[in-house]
C-alpha cells in the first residue's frame, strides 16, 4: 500500500510463516527493502502491481540484516543481476553463522553475492541523499535507512510498535540494541517502517512509541 508519494509498505499478514514486512521507495530511488522469504515473492509482487508499481523496475535491494525471514528472497534478485546491499558486519555474520541459522529455521542456505556494502553515513542514490545508520543489537550488521525528504525510517528489527527486536539470537545484545534505538530516536521521523507488526505514521505517534519502548521495554533487555 502507498503511505505517501514514493513510500510503499507491504505488511505480512500470515500467522504460520516466518516472514517480515517489505518496503519500497519509488522513483527516483526504486529501492526494495527486505524481500522476505522467496516463496512469498509472487504475493509481494502482485501487491506492488496493485499499487501501479512494476517489480521488474526494482533497481536495488537493501537488507536491513541477514536473518532468513528478511533476507532469503534476495537470492531472486541476485540471480537477475540486480544489486543487493547489506552492511559489512551483516555479510561477515552471514558467512560465519548463516548456514546454522538458516538450518535452525528449516530453510536452505542460499547462494549469495553482494554488489553493495553499506556503511554508516550519507548514501546518494540517483541524486537523492539517504542516511545509513548502523543499528546493531538484534543482529551485528543491522542497519536503518532514513529518507530525510520523506522523514521516513526503515528500521528492520530494531524497534516495533510497542516492542523491539529479540536479542536472544546469535549476535544479539540488549545493551547494544538500546544504544541503537536511542541513536535513531533523535531523528525527525514521521513514518516508522519496522520489520514486523504495523508501521507508525505521525511524528507524535512515532515519538510516543520510542518513549514507551524506553520506559517499559528497556528494563527487560
Amino acid at each position: 500500500m502507498k503511505i505517501v508519494d514514493g513510500v510503499y509498505a507491504y505488511i505480512w499478514r500470515g500467522y504460520f510463516e516466518n516472514n517480515c514486512n517489505m518496503f519500497y521507495f519509488g522513483d527516483p530511488l526504486r529501492i526494495l527493502f527486505d524481500p522476505g522469504l522467496k516463496h512469498h515473492l509472487d504475493l509481494r509482487f502482485n501487491a506492488m502491481k496493485e499499487d501501479g508499481l512494476d517489480p521488474d523496475a526494482v533497481a536495488t535491494v537493501v537488507n536491513t540484516h541477514c536473518h532468513p525471514d528478511h533476507f532469503e528472497g534476495s537470492e531472486h534478485f541476485m540471480e537477475k543481476g540486480i544489486p543487493v546491499a547489506m552492511h559489512a558486519d551483516g555479510i561477515t555474520f552471514l558467512n560465519e553463522v548463516g548456514p546454522q541459522f538458516f538450518q535452525m529455521m528449516g530453510i536452505e542456505f542460499p547462494s549469495f553475492k553482494f554488489d553493495l556494502v553499506l556503511s554508516e553515513g550519507a548514501w546518494e542514490v540517483n541524486g537523492t541523499e539517504l542516511q545509513v545508520y548502523h543499528t546493531p543489537g538484534h543482529s551485528p550488521g543491522s542497519i536503518s535507512i532514513y529518507w530525510p525528504e520523506k522523514k521516513t525510517l526503515v528500521c528492520g528489527d530494531l524497534i516495533f510498535r510497542q516492542s523491539v527486536g529479540r536479542v536472544d539470537f546469535p549476535g544479539g545484545d540488549g545493551n547494544t540494541l538500546k544504544e541503537s534505538i536511542r541513536k535513531v530516536a533523535e531523528l525527525d521521523i514521521e513514518i516508522l517502517l519496522p520489520g514486523h507488526m504495523e508501521f507508525i505514521v505521525g511524528r507524535d505517534e512515532v515519538r510516543r512509541n520510542f518513549e514507551m519502548v524506553e520506559q517499559y521495554i528497556f528494563s527487560m533487555l
